[in-house]
């Protein structure tokens, strides 16, 4: 069996070539992003890179053309130059599966058809029309400016769902989208993502100085993070005690909602002990973990944050949205708690009682620990190989 890879981002595509090359069933992976870094982990002789994209990436950045262009439409134009040039290469390639990100390679389902293999979207996220109807909400409901997914975009994603022969999906959070737009079960596929669990739980888990919430992930309206922060201001536990630690980049979109802007009648200022930390590496993030008593997870919209995971080998109990995925691997009130998307007041009681039961917390977060050793990438690595000898 030997599969064929594209995704123009780095994703979780590189952990799945991994484990492919592993059990040789690797032919090539189609990327943008792949460095020296991860040569290690990914042999080079598999990987067809396009540099392309990280100089596009910095000249939106560090040259700030963010001012001037449309993110979304930014992003469209990345994709099809990924799709372009991915037709250029495609029609060489002999293999059994192709297995494609979502919005990379529509322009050559045709092309992938000759050479005979079959098609497996990788869908990290819900179903697009999904995601659309969830997050024009939270735009509009918070008075942010929606910069819509582009039409061309959906119409493109959603050809590549109707001529794929498979679907693969990270959670049943995300499985269920599917079927809800009426997707064939029949042709669904899900597997949970792994973890490097060897890496996070050997950080010494310390004794906190404070009780501290810790969040990771982009900062924005998608990750809930507008309703943490106002169930953290409803709690009003005593800031010399306890902190709110945010780790990831800010978006712009939620830039106008920490500005004291009234948003369906919310406005308040930011306490004192809410740190927001931007991004990290890996090594302080665990340390970041290791010195934290709650990991708090309120997202919107996504398929399974590794971010779960992570948290949870590094012994910490989680609180999550029933949008996270989470779900497929926590048990309520045993690893941790699932909260509804956008009830403060749930999120706020889960804080509260976790605070006042800290001894508590921590035997949750043990068991926690325990129960996601075992959910290790060679773990899924495995599945997914399985699953692919089924289809072929």
């Amino acid at each position: 069996m030997k599969v064929v890879i594209a995704a123009g981002g780095r994703f979780h595509a590189f952990h799945l070539a991994s484990q492919l090359e592993k059990r040789n069933a690797l032919k090539k992976i189609y990327t943008g992003y792949y460095s020296d870094n991860d040569k290690d982990y990914l042999s080079e002789r598999f990987v067809k890179n396009n540099n392309l994209f990280k100089a596009i990436d910095f000249l939106y950045s560090k040259l700030r053309f963010y001012k001037f262009l449309n993110k979304s439409n930014l992003h469209r134009f990345k994709d099809n130059i990924f799709d372009n040039w991915l037709s250029k290469n495609i029609s060489q390639e002999k293999a059994d599966i192709f297995v494609g990100w979502s919005n990379y390679f529509g322009n050559n389902i045709e092309n992938i058809k000759k050479i005979g293999a079959k098609i497996i979207v990788e869908s990290g996220s819900t179903h697009i029309l999904e995601q659309q109807e969830l997050l024009e909400r939270e735009y509009k409901d918070f008075g942010a400016q929606y910069l819509p997914i582009n039409k061309k975009t959906v119409n493109k994603i959603l050809s590549e769902y109707n001529a794929a022969d498979y679907i693969m999906s990270p959670s049943n959070f995300t499985k269920n989208s599917f079927l809800k737009h009426g997707v064939s079960e029949s042709k669904l596929l899900t597997v949970n993502y792994g973890v490097n669990y060897d890496f996070f739980s050997k950080i010494k888990k310390l004794e906190p100085d404070k009780f501290r919430v810790i969040f990771v992930g982009l900062v924005g309206l998608r990750k809930g993070v507008q309703y943490l922060i106002q169930a953290w201001n409803k709690l009003n536990l005593p800031e010399e005690k306890t902190e709110l630690l945010f780790v990831g980049n800010m978006l712009s979109d939620i830039k106008p909602f920490l500005k004291n802007t009234k948003t369906l009648n919310v406005s308040f200022e930011l306490k004192k002990n809410v740190i927001f930390y931007g991004s990290t590496d890996r090594n302080t993030l665990a340390k970041l973990y290791s010195k934290s008593s709650l990991f708090v997870l309120p997202s919107i919209e996504e398929g399974l944050s590794m971010t779960i995971a992570e948290a949870m080998s590094c012994g910490l109990p989680v609180v999550c949205s029933t949008n996270t995925g989470a779900l497929d691997l926590i048990e309520e009130n045993k690893h941790g708690f699932i909260v509804p998307i956008r009830d403060v007041d749930v999120l706020a009681e889960r804080i509260l009682w976790c605070y006042k039961n800290q001894e508590q917390c921590r035997t949750i977060g043990l068991a926690g620990k325990s129960k996601i050793q075992s959910l290790t990438w060679d773990f899924y690595g495995q599945n997914v190989y399985d699953v692919y000898k089924k289809i072929v």
